[in-house]
């Protein structure tokens, strides 16, 4: 129980529009009109800072119809405020990062943003972000509008960056040295985020941020080459339940999101400007759930559509390595003891620079350094492991493989 004074509440009311975002009467004024009336007539202005002046200075007291407002905007209870700060009570119209990420309002996400703490900027007490919260809740147009306003981006425009999280961030600032916050960090070393969006994009059928977000690619795309294929050697794909979610999220939609991920496309590394050509990495794991879903139509039609990507690599990888071969005959043709080199020899060395990672169906050529108009180069590959009853999906699913152990049986001839 409390009794209430009217002085207690004013002074208390002074020390927490200070501490406040608003800093003074006549921001907290127009603070407190645009939410009571959606906007601040400036002829009401300067007659709510005088009454705000009278309360705090315990001449006038709050009004009923006040508590609410003054409870949102300082993010206090009302038994705080009545109390004059004597009766701590949980505040259930306080903005958290929780309650934010469920809102559906444009306004009150602007207002999170703009707040002078920061919290949008930093994890609550579950280690968690609104960002984090609004992907759970599968709050699509609070996550747009972010991106849209360019508060926060999962890919970045400097490929520099594309190492770490795909250059991922935020613009909203930071607050003065001595506080954390962590977002622009957390969206940088979480690409994980990126990929729960992607799975809530296609929910959507937004195609425009599938681009924006880079949905078919990695940041491992831009760090490899045919020369320094090596760093694949122990290298998995991102797994997770926000991978496998994004995947089967592209099984279940129509024929336009899957073509998109399964059709090729082009990268280009940012160290050496090498323009490569892959494929979605988890395509095989898409194939696999349409075919188990028993989508005949789609399992045919993208069952051929990745023997034709195998079947492009097979004829390139073919072409590289003829040519090698021949410009291998060719340089020991003029030299001593020409004959000591036979076709066997030349093979070798002109398979020599191949290797071929099955785990993530990564294939890398390179030709020999003496050859002709040396070049080579890096993509993937795809297989499935999924069979299936219809005797015509059945028979791609096999002729799918047989292109993929053409690179399994390469390697393994050429290791031997």
């Amino acid at each position: 129980m409390f009794k209430t004074d009217n002085t207690k509440i004013g002074k208390h009311l002074s020390d927490l529009i200070k501490n406040s975002e608003y800093k003074n009467d006549r921001q907290f004024g127009i603070a407190y009109l645009k939410l009571r009336d959606g906007d601040a007539n400036p002829d009401d202005i300067q007659k709510m800072q005088n009454r705000i002046c009278q309360i705090k200075k315990g001449n006038k007291g709050v009004q009923i119809e006040d508590l609410p407002i003054f409870s949102e905007l300082l993010g206090v209870s009302i038994e705080d405020i009545l109390s004059a700060g004597t009766a701590l009570t949980p505040v259930l119209n306080r903005k958290t990062n929780y309650s934010i990420a469920f809102s559906k309002d444009p306004a009150e996400w602007e207002a999170y943003v703009q707040r002078d703490d920061r919290l949008i900027l930093n994890p609550d007490e579950y280690n968690k972000t609104a960002i984090d919260y609004a992907l759970e809740a599968g709050n699509y147009p609070f996550l747009k509008y972010l991106t849209d306003k360019g508060y926060i981006w999962f890919v970045g425009d400097d490929k520099k960056e594309y190492y770490l999280g795909f250059g991922a961030g935020t613009s909203i600032k930071r607050r003065e040295i001595g506080f954390l916050d962590t977002l622009d960090s957390r969206m940088k070393y979480q690409d994980d985020l990126r990929f729960k969006m992607i799975a809530l994009a296609i929910r959507d059928k937004d195609f425009e941020m599938l681009n924006t977000l880079r949905a078919r690619e990695i940041p491992l795309l831009y760090t490899i080459n045919p020369i320094h294929h090596w760093t694949l050697r122990d290298t998995q794909l991102p797994s997770s339940t926000n991978v496998e979610q994004m995947i089967e999220s592209i099984a279940a939609s129509e024929n336009t999101a899957i073509s998109y991920f399964l059709d090729e496309f082009e990268t280009e590394a940012e160290m050496n400007a090498l323009r490569s050509t892959f494929v979605f990495p988890y395509a095989g794991k898409v194939l696999d759930l349409l075919i188990t879903g028993k989508r005949i139509a789609e399992s045919k039609r993208f069952l051929e559509k990745a023997i034709d990507h195998n079947k492009r690599v097979q004829k390139k990888l073919k072409k590289l390595v003829d040519k090698s071969e021949t410009s291998c005959k060719e340089l020991n043709s003029g030299l001593p003891n020409a004959s000591y080199y036979d076709d066997n020899y030349f093979k070798r060395e002109a398979w020599r620079e191949y290797y071929f990672y099955a785990d993530t169906g990564f294939v890398a050529y390179y030709m020999p350094f003496f050859a002709k108009n040396t070049t080579g180069f890096i993509t993937n590959v795809i297989n499935v492991t999924a069979s299936s009853k219809d005797t015509e999906v059945q028979f791609l699913i096999d002729e799918l493989n047989k292109t993929y152990n053409y690179f399994i049986n390469q390697f393994e001839k050429k290791e031997a």
